[in-house]
């Protein structure tokens, strides 16, 4: 059975995507250029990750001409919304509470901090 299509951004689509949030629209070569900086990457990959995530409406394109310019199709805390609750779903049972509950016993917090934890953690689920 084929895997249904993700509408979340996959780590490398997150890359892309932090990239034209810090620049704004910007052609496939500016985008290349950055992420190469980081680890070697091809401009034909990066150029057709962008037009995958295009389709997956992640990116709009601003311009026709050439070189073509991207935008971004969704801000930054809307994927960042998807991707938690995508893990939530998948590792969670859906629930946001014991997601945060599980992040929260990796790393030991004051009692003020916990005190404002719990008191958000009423609002959820």
């Amino acid at each position: 059975m084929a895997r249904p299509r993700s509408t979340t951004p996959t780590p490398g689509e997150m890359e892309i995507m932090r990239v034209i949030w810090a620049k704004g629209p910007a052609p496939v070569k500016a985008v290349h250029e950055t992420l190469r900086k980081n680890r070697p990457v091809a401009l034909t990959t990066v150029a057709s990750m962008m037009q995958l995530m295009e389709g997956k409406s992640l990116l709009k394109l601003v311009d026709q001409n050439r070189p073509f310019r991207y935008e971004a199709g969704i801000d930054a805390d809307a994927a960042k919304d998807s991707l938690l609750k995508e893990i939530a779903n998948r590792a969670f049972n859906g629930s946001a509470r014991s997601l945060v509950m599980h992040l929260l016993s990796k790393k030991p917090m004051s009692k003020d901090k916990t005190a404002q934890v719990e008191k958000l953690l009423e609002h959820l689920d």
